[in-house]
């Protein structure tokens, strides 16, 4: 077997290592993948998968809730393991201080290095992947997806820690906890991989807006087309100003390249503009979108990418699209979904896919 997945609920993260290992007992995992209700970050759930797993590389998240095959559940830990038959190696790199600009050109060589360099990459690129866990409270994924793109062409997807209602937010590597950091891990592949991503949206209308005024760092936006954002976000709707903050969710942006929509919704009115949980730099074109049938469009999006029976998957759900659910009642039909595979996921705080992008599910598919 070349990955098994698994949901535990313990009293601490020692009971829930404990039982990860009953659970585990016989399978030599490589690489053990997890995302822990922030519940636990108060007895590091790093520290004791580390203890009981020696010979496993190890990361994680926190999470505000939590997938494994055909459940979902919060308070509890998603722990995919990989043996040496789906992962035949992994590197795995922290950055620390992600709130300031950082240098990853170095990160991206060293960890290119560990396979043979650039060129066995380039001529296996069909093996090699990598996922990326951000710390949300540093609000740096644009500029950081922005500069691992250009660092390296190795494929990175992920997303951005969640929290529980105690709102600690972290991520986890070999032990140890994290905040203000992103955790990098590259995955050499036993049979390949595929990447899908998924938003649930469409575009609501053709009006290009431009955006002429924002503060990509504080993430808010403030003109569209040279006049208040609000005002404009309003006419496209055809909805009294006064009440926009009711269409955030329902209603979100989109940038639109090729005809693939990266999604970025709104937060709150704040100092005469409007926060976003993904920052749109100025000089971008946007569409106002809508969202449509979360489960129905998962499934065709997944029956589409996924006509094999994969080793696991792995799913970046957007918090958003898990409270839609919740609000509808459809967890359980979305879980059904993912029960057909060994599957894990968490409801992230944004998600990462050629940059950072929300109200989207991103999924990892290891052959």
């Amino acid at each position: 077997m070349a990955i098994k997945t698994i949901s535990i609920k313990g009293t601490d993260s020692r009971d829930v290592a404990g039982q990860a290992k009953e659970a585990l007992k016989g399978f030599e995992a490589k690489l053990l993948l997890f995302f822990a209700s922030s519940f636990y970050d108060d007895t590091n759930p790093a520290a004791e998968l580390a203890a009981a797993f020696p010979g496993s590389s190890i990361i994680g998240s926190t999470s505000h809730s939590e997938y494994c095959n055909s459940d979902y559940t919060d308070h509890s830990v998603s722990i995919m393991a990989m043996d040496k038959d789906s992962v035949e190696d992994s590197c795995i790199q922290v950055v620390e201080g992600i709130d300031k600009a950082v240098e990853l050109q170095n990160v991206a060589k060293s960890m290119e290095a560990h396979f043979g360099g650039s060129d066995e990459i380039f001529n296996h690129f069909d093996k090699y992947v990598g996922i990326v866990l951000f710390e949300s409270g540093a609000k740096a994924e644009e500029i950081f997806m922005d500069r691992l793109g250009t660092a390296t062409d190795i494929l990175f997807v992920g997303g951005s820690s969640s929290a529980a209602e105690n709102n600690i937010s972290r991520v986890y590597a070999n032990g140890k906890s994290y905040a203000n950091a992103a955790v990098l891990a590259v995955l050499k592949t036993v049979k390949g991989y595929d990447v899908l991503k998924t938003q649930s949206a469409c575009v609501m209308s053709e009006r290009k807006l431009a955006v002429t005024k924002s503060d990509l760092h504080s993430r808010i936006l403030f003109e569209f087309d040279g006049r208040p954002c609000g005002e404009v976000y309003a006419e496209v709707l055809g909805v009294p100003a006064a009440e926009i903050q009711n269409y955030f969710v329902s209603n979100p942006l989109g940038i639109v390249a090729d005809g693939e929509i990266f999604v970025r919704t709104f937060n709150q009115i704040q100092d005469g503009g409007i926060t976003l949980h993904c920052g749109i730099p100025e000089g971008s074109e946007i569409n106002v979108l809508k969202i449509g049938d979360i489960v129905s469009d998962t499934k065709q999006a997944l029956d589409d990418k996924i006509t094999y029976q994969p080793a696991g998957v792995i799913n970046f759900n957007c918090l958003y699209r898990t409270l839609e659910m919740l609000n509808k009642e459809l967890t359980a039909d979305y879980c059904a979904l993912w029960g057909r595979y060994p599957s894990i996921g968490f409801s992230t705080g944004g998600e990462a896919y050629l940059g950072h992008i929300n109200e989207t599910s991103t999924v990892l598919i290891i052959k």
